[in-house]
């Protein structure tokens, strides 16, 4: 099983998504958990990697499973505030960074890891 962990940023109501485009979907700033590493570790270093920002994680969201094609994944969620810098993409595989209202999320396509936490998401 491979391990994820991601930020949810939220600021004025809205959340921070990435529109990854290999995958065809929007996901939250996060990426995989190196060795060695932990989760909120691979958050924060994953946040500044894909955004340029120093975030600080403020508690824990959802821990849980998800399998996307053959693969099992354990993603680890965490509520983020941007400590320093102004977010923008800074890795190519995506091509969009926007601010989305909970109730504009049913119309997007979201990664498989977000669709199974997408009622929470929508309370933001």
């Amino acid at each position: 099983m491979k391990e994820l962990a991601g930020n949810l940023i939220v600021e004025d109501g809205k959340i921070l998504l990435l529109y990854r485009e290999d995958e065809e979907h929007w996901e939250v700033p996060g990426g995989k958990v190196e060795e060695d590493e932990s989760p909120t570790e691979a958050a924060v270093r994953e946040a500044e990697e894909e955004i340029g920002v120093e975030v600080s994680l403020e508690k824990p969201f959802y821990t849980g499973e998800f399998q996307h094609n053959d693969d099992l994944f354990l993603w680890n969620g965490y509520i983020a505030e941007i400590e320093e810098g102004e977010p923008e993409i800074t890795e190519d595989n995506f091509g969009k960074l926007e601010w989305f209202e909970g109730s504009e999320l049913d119309n997007l396509e979201l990664a498989p890891n977000l669709k199974m936490i997408l009622p929470a998401l929508r309370k933001l």
